[in-house]
């Protein structure tokens, strides 16, 4: 009867039965290769494997056009940066890509844009007056300014700043300022020559000087004192007469106040 059973059985079966750990090892390869395949089948799909397509310049273009011809190539977009001004471009234009133009790349990968920011960045200037043209220059260049011009002008002190112009108006300190504007600064040059009107002449070129010009100037000069002491006499005179008017309608208030306290004390006696 047992042999009878055995020749039912298969092939495949009688093996399973003598050889069950080899039959399940072969089996567990088998599937070891299969999800393999598999894997490899939805990497190459999940990657884009083979499918390779050239990278479009997008540069020197408006944002939104450049966005237009990336999602028709099927690729994916994102800004990396539009903070910075660079003046050579329009405001919203594409300054730079990542991947570069002409690049073979897969679909699945971003460009990256770098776009011009719509604005010039705002920074409120800083107070410069009194400092040293050089320290001034280098502060505003640091800050970002772009334009920055130094002149000078006629001054008693060297070097030192005077005044601060944008697009040629005079700004207050604090003043918001585009980083693009034309900004000068005024220094002084140090000619003016502060001469003090009480420094006594050395007696050596006392004989280069004209006699007659000399005599004039003296002249003027004693004229000058005259005229000046007269009229501080008479603001002196004058601030006198007030003061001797002031002090008699003073003593007249305190003559009425005086005769009203004695009539209310002879009230105060009757009653």
């Amino acid at each position: 009867m047992s042999n009878n059973n055995d020749n039912n059985k298969s092939g495949f079966d009688r093996f399973r039965e003598r050889h069950p750990i080899l039959l399940n090892s072969a089996l567990m390869v088998l599937a070891l290769v299969v999800l393999g395949y598999i894997a490899l089948l939805f990497i190459d799909v999940f990657t884009s494997h083979g499918q390779q397509v050239q990278v479009p310049d997008v540069r020197n273009m408006p944002l939104e056009k450049a966005i237009d011809i990336l999602e028709d190539a099927g690729l994916r977009w994102d800004i990396s940066d539009s903070t910075s001004f660079n003046e050579n471009y329009k405001p919203g234009t594409v300054i730079d890509q990542d991947p570069k133009p002409k690049s073979y790349i897969k679909k699945i990968r971003i460009i990256y844009l770098n776009v011009n920011a719509m604005h010039a960045p705002i920074i409120a200037l800083p107070k410069l007056v009194d400092l040293p043209g050089r320290q001034g220059m280098a502060t505003l260049k640091a800050m970002g300014f772009k334009h920055v011009a130094m002149d000078s002008v006629p001054s008693e002190m060297s070097g030192l700043i005077l005044q601060v112009s944008v697009d040629g108006h005079n700004v207050a300190p604090g003043k918001p300022v585009s980083v693009n504007s034309q900004i000068k600064i005024t220094v002084g040059d140090g000619s003016i020559v502060d001469i003090n009107p009480d420094q006594v002449i050395d007696p050596s070129i006392m004989d280069s000087i004209d006699e007659a010009n000399y005599k004039d100037a003296q002249e003027n000069y004693e004229q000058e004192m005259k005229a000046r002491a007269e009229q501080e006499r008479k603001e002196q005179a004058s601030q006198e007469k007030k003061d001797k008017e002031q002090n008699k309608d003073k003593k007249k208030d305190q003559d009425k106040k005086s005769d009203k306290d004695k009539k209310s004390d002879k009230d105060k006696k009757k009653n």
